[in-house]
């Protein structure tokens, strides 16, 4: 006879239920706050770039304002999906569908995941036009450049801490959702 000796803690399936309903409602309110924030930054932005176009003699001036309203109304729309999907959870599913979900909602990588460089490179590139005219003495492609790897780095830094928050309070529930999920298809 073989003995199997498991030294892990065990499951349990109500602890993990309610470790993602705190998870899942953290989004709602982020998401949603965001959402609204960024549906106002979209037309302030915009009103930039038709102010800063009416009233410059350059046009790349005005070009700035216009990227960050692009990016923010794109940022705007990609909020409101997540908050439907933060909405939209069910735990009243049967448990394996409602751990596949839930791990599937926090994994690091989505293929929705992708469509958050779009607005962030019309930030680098708005922030390039918006910045570059503040660095004289430089030629053009040298102060859009440094101004487009600045805002890079920023990306880069924030991308960072948005994965440190994720290890440390989603990744382990979709560990332990996981692990859950195969226990009960064993």
């Amino acid at each position: 006879m073989k003995t199997i000796q498991n030294n892990s803690e065990p499951f349990n399936l109500d602890q993990l239920v309610e470790g993602l309903k705190k998870e899942d409602y953290r989004n709602l309110k982020m998401t949603h706050n965001f959402k609204y924030l960024l549906f106002f930054l979209t037309p302030f932005y915009l009103v930039i770039f038709v102010i800063a176009l009416v009233l410059e003699d350059d046009p790349r001036r005005s070009i700035g304002p216009l990227l960050f309203g692009l990016g923010f109304l794109i940022f705007a729309f990609i909020f409101r999906d997540l908050n439907k999907t933060y909405k939209s959870v069910d735990y009243g599913l049967p448990t394996t569908e409602m751990l596949r979900k839930a791990a599937q909602r926090y994994e690091l990588w989505q293929n929705k995941t992708c469509f958050i460089a779009i607005p962030v490179l019309l930030f680098c590139f708005g922030f390039s036009f918006s910045v570059a005219e503040w660095m004289p003495g430089a030629d053009f492609l040298s102060r859009y450049t440094f101004a487009f790897f600045l805002i890079a780095i920023v990306f880069s830094i924030s991308f960072f801490v948005g994965y440190l928050i994720w290890r440390k309070r989603q990744k382990p529930l979709r560990d332990r959702a996981l692990s859950l999920l195969e226990e009960i298809e064993k």
